[in-house]
């Protein structure tokens, strides 16, 4: 019915003439198109330089010695001779180098292939087998690695095929030149080379899209291969989370919705719970993701309990940040405009660290990086499953906690600035009678949202160069942590919960213990699954693992301390001071400063 009310009469056309558009756009970008490539490096070539039919190059006849003088003034991005390529130091001209030599390589890959047999064109090929774990019930006749390593020493091509050595493009010389042709002799393995080949002198600058898991056997030319890259099974992963997208605004807009035609204030009156109420509203919504998932998994004949195992997490993460706009905000302006800030935070924190599967162990702080395992037909540990589904279940407790103790008609319609309402949330969430019982609970609480900001924030720092990666992601996740640590104390000191400066010492100094024992249990899980690097060094070494339990108190003292003396206004700058001495240690601990 909603989906009616907002996508009817002209609506569906304007919707279905953007999604074309949309499609059209797509396809150009995906295929590289005529005008959005062309020219746009300029090579210059000698008399004897090797032909290049491509549109990214635009050709410049040089004189071999105006070159030198070409090249150094930027006339052109690379000269190209018979047998060499030139390029300058900057990024333009390597770039422009980088892409003759890929354009080349393909080329002469296309030369071997159509003027020698398959057999003497690409005579290595690995053929992986997966093998069945061994059970009760099985054989001793199984097949064994020996039995397909014998079959395939049988199906050898002749021993006169000549072996092929690394060819360079730039150079004329053919390694296979003066050889006499063997007979060719044709492979079962012939047809899959074939496609690989197709695959590998198309013109595509991404990956062919291939939504299908592992399969039982594998082919790989090693003279066809390309990095691995997993878009393909990223893409596949996201297409799960696109329909949850648009599943959770119909949520939100359904409690703004309430919230203006006064029907929540019904509800509120009606002798039920205000868990009770948002769980009620949830969970169609839920149902209808759970929905999704098991029809796409059953699509492409997956995993089904393997694929709600890993996407039940994300699906209560989105509903999580979902609920915190529906809560916050009353008009529909305000909640379109943050829901759009939630699907560009939730999608890059998502779909960012899957690309470096297989490169980087941080790729496990998304849980779609198990999906793309999962598609590849590959393992995964109950710690790495932990470490990508753990923090966004504690988020989603995190949710339905605050979300309950702050529904009532006073917070849901009232008109606040955002941190206005979050530091009331708190309030409303707290025990008033037991402040140092509720600081703890807080601390706990904020813990993976803590430590989902801090990976996050890894993930980004490994593009940037590594002095200013480090400083950024020192000061940067001390001042996530400091605010997590202090932010229960200063909402107490606001509401004027607190009188004395050993009160307020007394409250900070139980919200840095319990973040620096509940921190433990996660990251020790976390340090068993990401390997070291400068930047898990910096964080996890010198943040949250060896620094005393003393610093956190420290520090987590002075922000409170600073905003009891100075009021609620001073929060940010008593956050800068705590920041600062944090930082500074940290950058003591993993040498910086001496």
């Amino acid at each position: 019915m909603r989906l009616r009310a907002r996508f009817g009469g002209k609506m569906i056309a304007a919707v279905l003439i953007l999604l074309i558009s949309a499609g059209v756009v797509s396809s150009l970008v995906f295929i590289q198109g005529m005008v959005l490539a062309k020219d746009f490096y300029i090579v210059g070539v000698s008399p004897g330089a090797p032909l290049i039919f491509d549109q990214r190059f635009h050709l410049v006849q040089v004189d071999p010695s105006q070159s030198g003088v070409a090249l150094k003034s930027g006339q052109i991005d690379v000269y190209v001779t018979g047998k060499a390529a030139f390029y300058r130091a900057d990024d333009r001209s390597q770039h422009a180098a980088g892409a003759i030599k890929k354009y080349l390589e393909k080329k002469e890959i296309a030369r071997i292939a159509d003027q020698y047999p398959l057999n003497q064109a690409f005579p290595l090929r690995v053929e992986v087998n997966y093998l069945k774990a061994p059970t009760e019930n099985m054989s001793a006749a199984a097949v064994t690695l020996a039995d397909i390593v014998r079959v395939g020493q049988e199906a050898d091509t002749p021993a006169n095929s000549p072996t092929v050595n690394g060819g360079n493009p730039m150079e004329d010389e053919n390694p296979l030149a003066g050889q006499p042709p063997a007979a060719y002799v044709p492979s079962e393995s012939d047809e899959l080379v074939k496609q690989q080949l197709e695959v590998s002198l198309s013109s595509r600058l991404v990956p062919e899209f291939k939504a299908e898991f592992a399969s039982n056997k594998q082919l790989i030319v090693p003279s066809l291969m390309s990095p691995p890259i997993p878009l393909a099974q990223v893409l596949l992963a996201f297409a799960y989370i696109l329909p949850i997208f648009f599943i959770s605004i119909f949520f939100t807009s359904g409690f703004i919705e309430e919230k203006l035609g006064r029907k929540l204030n019904i509800l509120l009156s009606a002798p039920v719970t205000p868990l009770q109420i948002i769980l009620g509203k949830m969970l169609p919504y839920v149902g209808y993701s759970l929905i999704i998932v098991v029809l796409i998994t059953l699509i492409f004949h997956g995993d089904l309990l393997l694929a709600l195992a890993i996407f039940l997490p994300v699906i209560l993460f989105i509903f999580a940040i979902y609920l915190g706009v529906a809560l916050q905000y009353r008009t529909y302006r305000d909640q379109t405009f943050f829901s759009l800030v939630a699907v560009t935070v939730i999608t890059g924190y998502l779909v960012f660290p899957a690309m470096f599967v297989g490169i980087n162990d941080l790729s496990y702080v998304s849980p779609l990086t198990l999906a793309v395992q999962m598609f590849r037909g590959e393992s995964f540990t109950v710690l790495q499953y932990m470490l990508a589904a753990v923090p966004m279940l504690l988020v989603f407790l995190l949710a339905i906690t605050v979300g309950t103790r702050v529904f009532n008609e006073e917070y849901l319609m009232n008109f606040k600035p955002l941190h206005v309402k979050i530091r009331e949330a708190i309030y409303l969430a707290m025990d008033k009678r037991h402040l140092a019982a509720s600081a703890a609970v807080f601390s706990l609480l904020f813990i993976p949202v803590v430590f989902m900001f801090e990976l996050a924030a890894i993930t980004l720092s490994l593009n940037l160069p590594t002095p200013i990666a480090l400083g950024f992601l020192i000061f940067t996740c001390v001042a996530i942590e400091e605010t997590a640590k202090s932010v229960t104390v200063a909402v107490t000191i606001e509401r004027g919960l607190v009188k004395t400066w050993a009160r307020v010492i007394l409250l900070a100094v139980v919200s840095a213990v319990f973040f620096f024992l509940g921190e433990k249990v996660l990251l020790f899980m976390s340090l068993s699954v990401i390997s070291e690097s400068v930047f898990t060094n910096a964080v996890f070494a010198g943040n949250l693992l060896w620094i005393p339990l003393l610093l956190h108190c420290v520090c987590t003292t002075i922000v409170c301390l600073i905003t009891w003396r100075f009021g609620i206004k001073s929060y940010p700058l008593a956050l800068l001071a705590g920041s600062i001495v944090h930082g500074l240690y940290n950058l003591s601990v993993i040498g910086v400063l001496r």
